[in-house]
């Protein structure tokens, strides 16, 4: 199993690119449609997964 670091990493990146994707997509059509919101949402909780990810490490190192 690889280490919560390299999750954290990982669902970082995805959050940012579902960021990006979003603001694409607002872009092109100028408004908040639902697949937008559906995108910020899924970023949303990678970055809380992430989150997670991050604060796990330590604990994981302490044992």
């Amino acid at each position: 199993m690889k280490s919560p670091l390299f999750w954290g990493i990982v669902y970082l990146f995805m959050a940012i690119s579902f960021v990006y994707f979003a603001i694409q997509q607002r872009g092109r059509t100028g408004e908040w449609d639902l697949f937008t919101i559906v995108l910020m949402a899924i970023a949303a909780y990678d970055l809380l997964v992430a989150v997670r990810y991050f604060t796990f490490k330590p604990k994981v190192e302490k044992k």
